[in-house]
């Protein structure tokens, strides 16, 4: 196994059969030990972190994959806190997904004139690009093509 990424949540690891593991952390994003969700650094350590992102990120590639929508999911290990995943080709330096129900984070740093923190939000999805130098910029769909 080769160390190919040290990230903010996660490790990443080469395999010898060619595939990926992604290790989960108990690190979280925020400052000063104040989590912030949509900051782009470690700030603080939360006991279950980890383990709680991957029985979610399980989740949804399980319910994906039952539906017939393919993913690069292998397999979840809850004892080792890790995923395995098929190797794939990301998008520049990578996507990021995110689905919001809650006014907080980076959401509540650009619209907070219009909205207030801890606001429900109804399942709000955007789409940024991993770009820390950048604060992880809103892309379009029509920026992607």
């Amino acid at each position: 196994m080769k160390l190919v990424y040290k990230g903010k949540t996660k490790d990443v690891y080469e395999l010898e059969d060619g595939n990926i593991l992604l290790r989960f952390k108990d690190d979280a994003t925020g400052e000063d030990g104040v989590f912030d969700p949509g900051a782009n650094a470690v700030g603080l350590t939360i006991e279950g972190a980890g383990l709680a992102g991957l029985k979610m990120t399980k989740y949804y590639y399980e319910m994906l994959n039952s539906m017939g929508i393919p993913t690069h999911y292998i397999s979840a290990d809850l004892e080792d806190v890790s995923l395995k995943v098929k190797k794939a080709t990301p998008f520049g330096d990578g996507l990021e997904v995110i689905c919001r129900y809650r006014a907080v984070g980076s959401f509540i740093r650009r619209y907070g004139k219009y909205a207030k923190e801890g606001q429900t939000l109804d399942g709000f999805v955007e789409f940024t690009l991993k770009d820390d130098l950048r604060n992880d910029p809103p892309i379009g769909k029509d920026a992607l093509v």
